[in-house]
């Protein structure tokens, strides 16, 4: 009787009309398979998206102009830095404690922040400290 199982076809007993319902569900399950495998790949495209480091720096003309106007600025900052201390160290430490008392000063420290504030990138950085830390 066991090999008599092994021989029938389980679609056997179908009809047409059974036939037609189960290749339609089947293939509703094949898109709903692909619709699911998509939504997964866009997930993981936003993910990836999401963690793409310094894709804020990805910016308008204009603040690409601001980002060199700033860099420029902190290398004359250092260059005079630089400077002072190739012409004598006794000046270079007097500007050292003038600079960092202007930046102390409490009402240039606001300022700072305000400065900060409104370059989020220079935030993100300072706060992820990604440039000093290897993970």
């Amino acid at each position: 009787m066991a090999s008599k199982n092994k021989d029938i076809e389980p679609l056997d007993n179908f009809n047409e009309e059974q036939l037609a319902k189960l290749d339609e569900s089947i293939n509703t399950l094949d898109q709903e398979d692909q619709k699911w495998s998509q939504e997964q790949r866009e997930e993981a495209e936003r993910r990836r998206a999401r963690d793409i480091p310094f894709k804020r720096l990805k910016k308008s003309p204009l603040e690409i102009i601001n980002r060199l106007l700033f860099f420029f600025f902190l290398g004359s900052f250092l260059f005079s830095f630089f400077s002072v201390y190739s012409i004598n160290s006794l000046w270079f430490w007097v500007y050292l404690i003038s600079a960092f008392s202007c930046i102390l000063y409490s009402p240039n420290r606001k300022a700072l922040k305000e400065l900060i504030a409104a370059w989020p990138n220079l935030e993100d950085l300072i706060k992820k400290r990604s440039f000093w830390r290897r993970k």
